[in-house]
């Protein structure tokens, strides 16, 4: 059965590739990334807690992994930890990017 953290493995996958082999930009490797990564999983952690406490959002129990923090499946950290890494590599390489296009 397919299951919400084998479903978020692929994006973690990809983002990481993404970030380290074909951007080569290693965000993921910096403190800003860390950073800007606590605060971004405060924010799911807060919202994952209304929406999964209330309950808005219901889960079915054979399909995660059973740990959770709080309210909240630990498999719906992985998105913001994708999603954090992912935008910081593509804005970190299209900041680069633009530097070589403003060289006279």
């Amino acid at each position: 059965m397919l299951t919400y953290l084998l479903m978020g493995m692929p994006f973690m996958g990809a983002v990481l590739l993404l970030d380290l082999v074909v951007l080569k930009t290693a965000v993921v490797k910096s403190r800003e990334c860390w950073m800007v990564m606590a605060m971004m999983l405060l924010v799911t952690a807060v919202f994952d807690q209304l929406l999964t406490g209330l309950p808005i959002v219901h889960y079915n129990d054979a399909n995660i992994s059973g740990i959770k923090i709080g309210n909240a499946p630990v498999e719906d950290f992985m998105y913001t930890i994708a999603a954090v890494i992912g935008l910081g590599s593509l804005g970190k390489y299209y900041e680069k990017y633009r530097k070589r296009q403003l060289k006279p």
